[in-house]
């Protein structure tokens, strides 16, 4: 699914909390979050939300990928694969030449789908 309408906040938030990167996210973050991302990707088994991905974009040049998240119950399964290639894929996608996403542990996973460790061109504020 990509309809942020269907993303339940609670259940979002349950995947969010299991990470160490987004443990401390409000309700009220996600949700505008959510409303200024585009597309946003999610895996379903039944009414369970146990994958998610979002993507902040311009729709024609650049886009960056946050969130890329599956339940630990259902990883190994594909299903963070399947909503990259979904991402990557996307109609509303299809004219980017540049993709950035953000890792500190996943750099192997990313790979396979043509990313590679970019130290020249980043720079970053923290506030």
């Amino acid at each position: 699914s990509d309809d942020p309408e269907r993303v339940d906040i609670a259940q979002l938030l349950a995947l969010y909390h299991v990470t160490y990167w987004a443990k401390g996210r409000t309700t009220g973050q996600v949700q505008r979050a959510l409303r200024h991302s585009r597309p946003i990707v999610t895996a379903w088994d039944g009414d369970r939300l146990v994958g998610f991905t979002r993507v902040l974009s311009d729709l024609t040049y650049r886009a960056t990928i946050w969130d890329v998240i599956v339940a630990e119950t259902h990883q190994k399964r594909g299903i963070g694969r399947e909503m990259m290639r979904l991402v990557l894929e996307h109609p509303d996608l299809q004219t980017v030449t540049m993709f950035v996403l953000l890792t500190k542990d996943r750099h192997r996973f990313y790979e396979q789908f043509g990313f590679e460790t970019e130290t020249k061109m980043s720079m970053m504020l923290r506030r």
